[in-house]
């Protein structure tokens, strides 16, 4: 399969599986987005009231109500139209559109003038980021941040074998297609881009970003995320 027919399946598999992810997801988020990414990425992007910010594969919204809930302007956009239709049943001012985000003409449709951007658990899900990030290089202010979460490619990937108190990683460094479950309930398995985080990097400085924080957040439950991180977040700055 080529990227596009990937794509193509990709969309029809987040159209199957979005009624349940809505459904365990609900309005404010999971345990995951609420005690490890949600905040941290709040605190990353430091928006102000007004501030336009613009949610990248926002799926049902949690995010993006978050933020619409402390005053900040919210522009989303998922490429499943059923997740976008699940998103607005839950109310709000937000405007969303549904909007691929590997395709440079749909980007470009979204406009040209935001404070910042956001994209939380996404990116494992994109066979592509560089039109995303060309766009973005093109249309955030001049002091704008892009924050982004990923699962931890490290140690929460399909390389990575968890163990009772560490993980075995295998192969890491290779970029990779794959597909699994992330819910069990979920009806269709899900392509997982897997890649290192020096990818990231040059991608980043590529379309004239600088990575100025990254952050690590674990579980305090006790587990094996409480020692090792199941996620890792990002905040890009222009590099001026």
């Amino acid at each position: 399969m080529n990227q596009k027919e990937i794509n193509q399946k990709n969309k029809a598999i987040w159209e199957a599986n979005a009624k349940v992810w809505d459904e365990s997801m609900g309005e404010k988020g999971n345990d995951w987005h609420l005690n490890l990414i949600a905040p941290i990425t709040e605190e990353l992007l430091n928006l102000k009231p007004q501030d336009h910010l613009l949610d990248i594969g926002c799926g049902n919204g949690i995010f993006a109500r978050r933020m619409e809930g402390k005053g900040i302007k919210v522009t989303a956009f998922d490429f499943s139209e059923e997740n976008i239709k699940r998103a607005k049943s839950y109310g709000g001012t937000i405007q969303y559109a549904v909007v691929d985000a590997t395709i440079e003409e749909e980007l470009n449709a979204l406009g040209s003038s935001f404070d910042a951007a956001v994209s939380n658990m996404v990116f494992m899900d994109m066979p592509d980021l560089a039109p995303l990030f060309q766009f973005l290089s093109k249309t955030l202010s001049e002091k704008g941040t892009f924050v982004f979460s990923i699962q931890h490619p490290a140690f929460n990937s399909e390389f990575a074998e968890l163990k009772e108190d560490a993980v075995l990683v295998k192969n890491y460094i290779q970029s990779s297609t794959s597909k699994g479950l992330a819910l069990e309930e979920q009806p269709q398995e899900q392509f997982y881009f897997h890649r290192p985080i020096s990818e990231y990097s040059k991608l980043a400085s590529k379309y004239g970003f600088a990575i100025d924080a990254i952050e690590e957040p674990v579980f305090n439950r006790g587990d094996i995320f409480s020692k090792i991180p199941p996620v890792i977040v990002f905040r890009l700055r222009k590099n001026l």
